[in-house]
């Protein structure tokens, strides 16, 4: 891939900053601020980041940091934070030059492809699938009957989006996601009989830039849609089940776990390896952290943790206490011995000296 030269001019017309210097300077690309070497651009969130810059670094940060700085050039901002993902996105490579249905890709007559979309080597695309303007399928890509890939949708390579999974705009699926796989919709066994499987007849809807992170499983639905509102971010190794409802502009981290029919409200967040257990509701911008279990409803805005799921600080009083359960049992072990000594008739016999003596 050819490089992306930029100018500190671009940048800040993007990021919507000032340019500090001389607004034709190239820009090769961003780097971290430790690594950075003349051409780059390195952006600082706070002043603790300063010393790790190099002579002659290109600087993307707030003015108070370029006034520790006075001979630097770069580009100024309010918020170098919120500026870094608009930085980044100008150096990304392009996804390709125009439409294309790969030699080696199998794509039904009786599906709809638009003539601007790209279908790379060896997918798949099954009838009644419809693959809008600008979406790309990178290789090795599962379209199953009555699906949709939404326009500027990105599919990386091993994806399985099977039947009836409709995508947003501009969502970006990563490899070995499968999506529209059978709910786990099981009767359980009675007595000398095998577990009866429920069928699923429901779908997958995905809003628009939703992202689900690599080897993450979406169920279809038993009757409705699995549903996931837009702008929600999925990361890696997540497992959304049957039913559910995520709403818009969700987090949920990597090993997380989302029961049947379990709903997150907007704005929830879902830390590493948490989960919801099926039928309850997680109230908006709710947070269950690392390793939390939500076994009942959580309130909006509650941050929660703990198994099962309580508020925070309740939580962090349990876990602190029970770091000092040894020293506890060391102290009750000692009051017990106290205690058979007092109890025994020579400890009594001491004890009654001892109050004569007081006595005295």
């Amino acid at each position: 891939m050819s490089p992306i030269n930029r100018t500190l001019q671009d940048i800040a017309e993007k990021v919507g900053g000032r340019v500090i210097g001389e607004g034709t300077t190239p820009v090769s690309r961003p780097s971290s601020p430790e690594k950075a070497v003349p051409g780059e651009i390195c952006t600082l969130w706070n002043s603790r980041e300063c010393g790790k810059i190099g002579h002659g670094t290109l600087l993307m940060a707030s003015p108070d940091i370029f006034a520790l700085f006075p001979g630097l050039q770069g580009v100024e901002v309010e918020d170098p934070r919120a500026a870094f993902p608009l930085l980044l996105s100008m150096f990304q490579q392009p996804k390709h030059a125009g439409g294309m249905i790969h030699s080696s890709a199998v794509v039904s007559a009786g599906a709809d492809v638009s003539p601007t979309a790209w279908v790379g080597p060896m997918c798949v695309v099954e009838e009644n699938a419809v693959i809008e303007k600008g979406a790309y399928l990178q290789a090795q890509v599962y379209v199953g009957y009555d699906c949709r890939v939404g326009e500027g949708t990105v599919i990386e390579p091993g994806t399985v989006l099977l039947r009836s999974v409709r995508t947003g705009r501009n969502c970006l699926i990563h490899s070995g996601a499968v999506l529209g796989c059978d709910g786990f919709g099981i009767l359980p066994a009675e007595q000398g009989k095998a577990p009866v499987k429920i069928p699923q007849l429901g779908g997958v809807l995905l809003g628009d830039e939703v992202e689900v992170g690599a080897c993450t499983t979406i169920d279809r639905g038993t009757l409705e849609d699995t549903i996931l509102g837009s702008f929600t971010k999925i990361d890696d190794h997540v497992h959304i089940a049957h039913n559910a409802v995520i709403g818009e502009n969700c987090i949920l981290v990597a090993m997380t776990g989302i029961a049947g029919s379990a709903v997150l409200e907007d704005n929830v967040v879902m830390a590493a390896r948490s989960g919801a257990r099926d039928h309850i509701r997680v109230g908006r911008g709710a947070t269950v952290a690392a390793n939390g279990g939500a076994t009942k409803n959580v309130p909006p805005g509650a941050v929660v943790s703990g198994f099962p799921a309580r508020d925070h600080r309740e939580d962090f009083r349990i876990q602190a206490s029970m770091r000092r359960l040894p020293d506890l049992l060391s102290r009750v072990k000692k009051l017990e011995t106290l205690l058979e000594d007092l109890s025994s008739p020579h400890g009594s016999i001491k004890k009654t000296e001892k109050t004569d003596e007081g006595t005295r």
